[in-house]
């Protein structure tokens, strides 16, 4: 199988490394190297880079894309909600029972409107969420963030900054919650290690003994949870 692949040049950088995502290959290679000396690498690394491709593959074609209309399904929290969009007065998003009404005005456009309505909706709920967990974590194990919020990554999950304050991408409240909680507490535990160190992770492993279950499922999953694409998981059948 010829193995096609993209090729990422950088000034800074010293050596090669091979990125798989998205169903595609990039190759991130030094400035100056020969394109002789990338073909090596890929071909050395082909059989990891086969395994990942088939993976991913096989993820994408069992997902249909998302085009944001009626009947589709996007999860919050793990659970899957039918959206049902019509036209009202006002625009705004409402959760009942296993449906997300969504309402959009007749001045709207209903190509882009919908998406724009139900992410509106997601980050209003992903930030009462993060109010009500940091609301009862214990405030005395040091690990205390200045400030939460929720905006849009393309590439990650959260992020802690050097004053103290954590961000997260609306999408991961796309994902079950014991995994959104594992998610809060990595980002909780860079406050006091700003990297991912051995004690980082022992940190980790201290409030959230479980979490190597979680970075499992961001890994096998991320890739399509983060896809605009997609925005949604195939079931592997892990529960909470």
């Amino acid at each position: 199988m010829t193995l096609t692949y993209q090729v990422k040049r950088s000034r800074r950088r010293r050596s090669l490394a091979i990125k798989v995502a998205r169903g595609e290959v990039m190759v991130q290679a030094p400035w100056r190297m020969p394109e002789a000396q990338i073909r090596e690498f890929v071909e050395l690394k082909r059989d990891w880079i086969s395994r990942h491709l088939e993976r991913q593959q096989h993820q994408l074609q069992a997902l249909p894309e998302r085009n944001w209309q009626s009947g589709e399904q996007i999860r919050w929290l793990g659970t899957p909600l039918t959206l049902v969009i019509h036209e009202s007065t006002r625009k705004g998003c409402k959760r009942l029972g296993n449906e997300l009404h969504v309402t959009i005005t007749a001045r709207s456009n209903p190509a882009t409107e919908p998406q724009a309505t139900i992410v509106r909706w997601y980050k209003d709920c992903a930030q009462l969420w993060l109010n009500e967990f940091f609301a009862v974590w214990p405030r005395a194990n040091e690990l205390n963030p200045v400030a939460w919020s929720v905006g849009s990554f393309t590439g990650k999950w959260g992020h802690c900054t050097r004053n103290a304050e954590l961000k997260f991408s609306w999408k991961l409240w796309l994902a079950p919650e014991w995994v959104v909680r594992d998610v809060v507490i990595h980002e909780l535990c860079h406050l006091r290690e700003f990297n991912h160190s051995r004690r980082f992770w022992a940190l980790v492993e201290q409030h959230s003994p479980d979490y190597q279950r979680a970075e499992a499922w961001l890994r096998q999953h991320g890739m399509t949870v983060l896809n605009p694409q997609f925005l949604d998981y195939v079931e592997t059948g892990q529960g909470a």
